[in-house]
């Protein structure tokens, strides 16, 4: 490098140094050299790991000496931290052990204090230390990008060697285009039948509220009006009926209102499943001693017959929900005298819980649209019992959400049984 390039550029010098004597040296041999230099003296290690962090020095030279002989701990850091310069080490003993251990902990050169009393000898070793640094970024940026052409070259023949299956593979489903094109034309078609099942199934949930929720309402402001109105012109057996409508009016609206909100919960999934161990024949119990008295009322006999070793893992009080609507739903579908007998018995890893009344049974045609908001769903009991049709999908949906099922079987004129499948653990 001539002198010219030499003072084109100011480089930066950093000295790893705590000897204000070698300070001194290195100062005045910078001063007297032919190109343009700035030194930075560091003299203790913190003060040289703030300067390694800012990396804006061209050459670090470190003494090897340095704090107790930390400058190979320097050299070292140097390296670790890819400074953009190179690192030059410094000794008192010019020994092979010496120079092969700063090399080996990545020093370019290992230079020695006796040398430097030379005029020129340390600004021609920063020269060639900044050229040979040059040069390995060179060859080292001339074997990455080797690397990166023989890997484009891999890639290329393995990108040709894809298109060639992707060409066979075309030309195969080219033969098969016209199946693709019937199957997404069928695709398209069930997703337009599921549209319009789902709109039905709106209609029908506005249905419920705007007609079902308010018929019992009118009901029950009619008999609350009378009362109101006319109680004392009204006889107390009057007074007894009208208050047993409104009671019943009242339980309707409640068991509706009931079933819409714990759906619709469900399906903004705003109700999360607790699972845990639990007795059915508890749960059970509880449906009997609930239900067991409407029952009664009209000459349906309501029982369980699970013994106390049946148990199942779901959630107790959805689960406790299923059992009492299918209950429910079983008195409501039966005429007197008739039976409503819950069972229940745990096969390998399921528990089975079966609701099994003597009532109205149902066709094959009514079974397959149980489970989905519609009219056809909404029917009378044999008492004239209201009904949406909400319940049993809110059963489905509660089972599904404990990993569990529901199955029907039914004989019209004899019967109905609802089966629900649980895990066991």
């Amino acid at each position: 490098m001539s002198d010219t390039e030499t003072k084109a550029k100011t480089r930066h010098i950093l000295l790893v140094d705590d000897d204000t004597e070698h300070a001194a040296l290195i100062k005045q041999r910078l001063d007297d050299a032919v190109g343009d230099y700035s030194l930075d003296v560091a003299t203790t290690f913190d003060d040289a790991v703030t300067h390694l962090e800012k990396n804006v020095h061209d050459v670090f030279l470190v003494n090897q000496t340095f704090e107790k002989d930390r400058g190979l701990e320097v050299v070292w850091d140097i390296t670790g931290r890819g400074c953009k310069g190179p690192a030059i080490l410094i000794s008192e003993e010019d020994t092979h052990e010496g120079e092969a251990e700063a090399v080996n902990l990545g020093a370019m050169l290992f230079l020695v204090w006796d040398q430097f009393h030379q005029p020129r000898f340390l600004e021609r070793m920063l020269n060639h230390a900044v050229e040979r640094k040059r040069q390995e970024d060179n060859i080292r940026d001339d074997q990455e990008g080797l690397i990166q052409r023989m890997m484009d070259l891999q890639d290329s023949r393995e990108r040709f060697e894809a298109q060639s299956v992707e060409y066979i593979e075309m030309a195969e489903e080219l033969s098969l285009a016209q199946d693709e094109l019937k199957k997404a034309l069928k695709d398209v078609t069930e997703r337009e039948q599921e549209l319009q099942k789902l709109n039905q199934e709106k209609n029908r949930f506005f249905s419920i509220i705007a007609h079902d929720l308010r018929s019992p309402f009118t009901s029950l402001l009619g008999y609350t009006g009378m009362i109101a109105m006319a109680a004392d012109k009204l006889s107390p057996e009057q007074i007894v009926e009208y208050s047993a409508n409104i009671d019943e009016s009242a339980k309707r609206v409640f068991g509706l209102l009931e079933n819409l909100l714990e759906w619709a919960r469900l399906q903004m999934d705003q109700i999360a499943s607790e699972p845990l161990i639990i007795r059915m024949a508890a749960i059970a119990q509880r449906t009997v001693d609930v239900l067991g008295p409407v029952g009664d009322d009209k000459g349906v006999a309501v029982s369980s017959d699970i013994g106390d070793d049946i148990t199942a893992f779901a959630d107790e009080h959805m689960i406790d929900t299923v059992i009492r609507n299918l209950t429910s739903n079983a008195i409501k579908f039966t005429a007197a005298p008739g039976t409503v007998t819950i069972a229940g018995e745990n096969t390998g890893d399921q528990c089975q819980i079966s609701i099994t009344d003597s009532g109205v049974g149902m066709t094959p045609g009514q079974i397959d649209t149980l489970f989905s908001i519609g009219d056809a769903n909404s029917t009378k009991g044999t008492g004239g019992e209201g009904g949406t049709g909400l319940g049993l999908l809110l059963c489905k949906d509660l089972l599904e959400k404990n990993n569990g099922s529901i199955e029907v079987t039914s004989t019209p004129g004899e019967g109905s049984t609802f089966t629900i499948t649980l895990p066991v653990s």
